[in-house]
């Protein structure tokens, strides 16, 4: 589960002519990870079968018809499988009438859309010729006189009359430009041929035709083509309603002929043998061995080199495998390594849940993705959507948990819920079970405090379980030595850090006083090394000999335990550092900083669900204060308020949370152990969609 399945390298050894039948075979068990060849003496790549010609051919045929068509295989549901049998009769059949039926209106839209892309440009220059109401003939043909016909953007006529005021023009409004024909002596046509530039000016060719006759003569064109294109289009369609299913099915048997056929690209063979060489997961391979060998194709298991590194095929549980997605968006773990995705679908809506709390916004974020899944059919987008409501499951679990409903029905310094919620009085109701009061609510003062440590003991946790699975990996692939120097001298380090911190809170009185000062007596309050009281040792949190006076006061067994095991870090740390960086590795220490810094960044798990509980109070309160009496008792304008404010908090209570559980993720916890670089696990062969596995073919 925390492990990508073990893998058995493989070679698959046969007889030339074998290599058909072994191509069928590997591709419908579709096992076998194949190895990129690396030729030799003896044997070289091979080249791809004869029939891979021929099928390519149709196979990208028959996909410009399939592109041509919309038609996403991904997107489609199909009511029907097809035997392969079935496709096989059908394909010499079905290939000639797509491409009478298809092809051949696909080939007529072109050039329909051509003639008519024609017509619009040629539209494009006769109508504002029209405009000008000046014949063609006359704009054209003079000797002595330069005529400029065109568009301009403004009127350029008072920048021609300081040059000359010997020319005659029209000037029309077309659209948002103008029209202008400009007639002026030959000796001042280079100086007005410059003021038109500065004007936006571009030349209209002037046909030698009736403009009248030939602008009716185009809108005809245009209504006979249109309508044409329209016609071939819904049979088109009609045709896509039709075929869609068989055509896709076609498509996946084609792509599946045209990868077995080029097989030998990924094969060495030699005058009368094949070798191919790749990884088999080890549950299948006894299955793989005995499936090939009754072809009299042999399977010898080989030895993985010291340097191999074999393709990665995840081994998660059910539920788990929806969060592959967020996992390989990191990386992909190493055959060897860790794989943190099992660990990610428990934390990742956990933390989400945590953090947003609050039972409305979680029922919709449940009917949301409920409803998306129902449009978005494709493998990447149900895997998301299943994430959404496991997010949406633990939201409405928290939000039990601290009685939130589109925002709390309780805050500090108010005793009646109607003037906090809308509903204030049916959810005190259903928590009168509870004397009317949350089970935890995070956000009067005990709640905040109690909160705060324990997302705090969570980054801890989790902070030493990354670097402790960080140490089985170096461990696994370095050795026991590496795996101490690299990951063990910081178990100590966190170690250290964790048992700082619980002297800290130790001495403010977290573990021995009842709330809301504390969680009660956890521990005996004699925890101090020189016999002190923790009323003394609230004066002095931090004892730092030297620095603080008294210190003595606050020096109990945690502080105790933190000293050797930053020591054993500091130890290990500079015996790991020092021969790679000489003494500035001793400067590298400050790292343990980072991670202090790693663990209060847990705090956000407290800090944004906060955010959003209040922002949803302040909704909630000024939608009751202007909506009802004694307020300003305007109904409409508060429930838009409370509308889009809810709205708003709803966006942000999925990006938020969902953003910074990422983070909590990739930057605090895999770094610590995970490193990814891994090669996926990619079979050769297909899971096929549109046609159906009849056995033995």
């Amino acid at each position: 589960m925390l492990r990508p399945e073990k893998m058995v390298k493989v070679a698959v050894v046969g007889s030339r002519d074998q290599l058909e039948v072994a191509s069928e075979l590997l591709y419908r068990m579709n096992l076998i990870h194949i190895e990129n060849p690396l030729e030799t003496d003896y044997f070289k790549v091979g080249t791809p079968m004869e029939r891979a010609g021929q099928i390519s051919r149709n196979l990208l045929q028959l996909r410009s018809y399939i592109s041509h068509l919309k038609l996403d295989p991904t997107k489609f549901s199909p009511k029907k499988k097809f035997k392969r049998r079935e496709i096989e009769e059908k394909l010499s059949k079905k290939l000639t009438e797509y491409q009478e039926d298809i092809g051949k209106r696909i080939d007529e839209l072109r050039k329909i859309n051509e003639t008519l892309k024609s017509i619009e440009s040629e539209f494009s220059t006769i109508e504002p010729l029209k405009v000008l109401e000046i014949p063609p003939k006359l704009l054209k043909g003079y000797r002595s006189i330069k005529c400029f016909v065109g568009l301009v953007k403004e009127n350029p006529i008072p920048e021609i009359e300081k040059i000359t005021t010997q020319f005659d023009f029209v000037l029309k409004k077309f659209e948002d430009q103008f029209v202008i024909a400009i007639f002026v002596k030959s000796e001042h046509g280079d100086e007005v041929y410059r003021i038109l530039q500065g004007f936006g000016y571009k030349e209209l060719p002037v046909p030698d035709v009736d403009l009248e006759a030939r602008i009716s003569e185009l809108t005809k064109m245009k209504e006979e083509l249109s309508e044409k294109k329209k016609k071939i289009e819904i049979e088109i369609e009609e045709l896509k309603v039709k075929e869609s299913e068989l055509l896709l099915a076609i498509e996946e048997y084609l792509s599946s002929e045209v990868e077995k056929a080029e097989l030998p690209l990924k094969t060495l063979v030699s005058k009368h043998t094949f070798v191919i060489v790749g990884y088999v997961p080890a549950n299948n391979f006894d299955k793989f061995k005995k499936e090939l060998e009754e072809k009299r194709i042999v399977v010898e298991q080989l030895k993985f080199e010291e340097h191999e590194m074999p393709p990665t095929k995840l081994n998660n549980p059910g539920f788990a495998k929806n969060f592959e997605v967020l996992s390989k968006t990191y990386a992909i773990p190493k055959y060897k390594e860790i794989d943190p995705t099992t660990i990610m679908a428990i934390f990742f809506p956990l933390f989400f849940g945590l953090m947003l709390g609050d039972m409305g916004y979680g029922l919709l974020i449940l009917a949301v993705s409920l409803y998306l899944k129902m449009i978005f059919k494709t493998e990447g987008w149900q895997k998301l959507l299943n994430i959404g409501l496991a997010c949406g499951i633990t939201s409405i679990f928290f939000g039990f948990i601290y009685g939130e409903f589109f925002g709390p029905f309780k805050i500090p310094g108010t005793e009646n819920p109607a003037e906090v919620h809308f509903i204030g009085d049916f959810l005190a109701g259903l928590y009168a079970f509870n004397h009317g009061h949350p089970l935890f609510d995070r956000v009067e003062e005990f709640g905040v405090k109690a909160l705060l440590f324990i997302v705090l003991m969570v980054g801890m946790f989790k902070m030493l379980w990354g670097f402790s699975m960080g140490f089985y990996n170096v461990y696994v692939e370095h050795g026991i030595k590496e795996a101490i120097l690299e990951k063990g001298c910081w178990i100590f380090g966190v170690l250290g850090l964790v048992c700082l911190i619980f002297g800290f809170s130790y001495n403010l009185g977290i573990f021995t006083s009842p709330p809301p000062n504390g969680f009660g007596e956890l521990f005996p309050k004699n925890l101090f090394v020189y016999g002190n009281t923790v009323a003394e040792a609230r004066a002095v949190p931090l004892p730092i000999p030297g620095l603080v006076d008294g210190w003595q006061a606050g020096f109990n067994y945690f502080y105790l335990a933190t000293l050797p095991l930053i020591l054993i870090w500091f130890v290990i740390f500079l015996k790991a550092e020092i021969p790679k960086m000489g003494i500035f590795g001793a400067i590298m220490a400050v790292e343990l900083l980072t991670w202090f810094g790693q663990i209060i960044s847990y705090a956000r798990l407290l800090a944004i669900g906060l955010s959003s509980v209040y922002i949803a109070f302040v909704v909630n309160y000024l939608s009751l204060k202007i909506g009802l009496e004694p307020g300003m008792a305007i109904l409409p304008l508060a429930i838009v308020i409370m509308l889009i404010g809810h709205f708003g908090n709803f966006l942000l209570g999925i990006l938020d949370p969902g953003l910074q559980s990422l983070r909590l993720h990739y930057v605090e916890f895999f770094t610590k152990f995970f490193e990814g670089g891994g090669r996926e696990y990619t079979p050769f062969g297909r899971v096929k969609k549109f046609i159906e596995e009849e056995g033995g073919e």
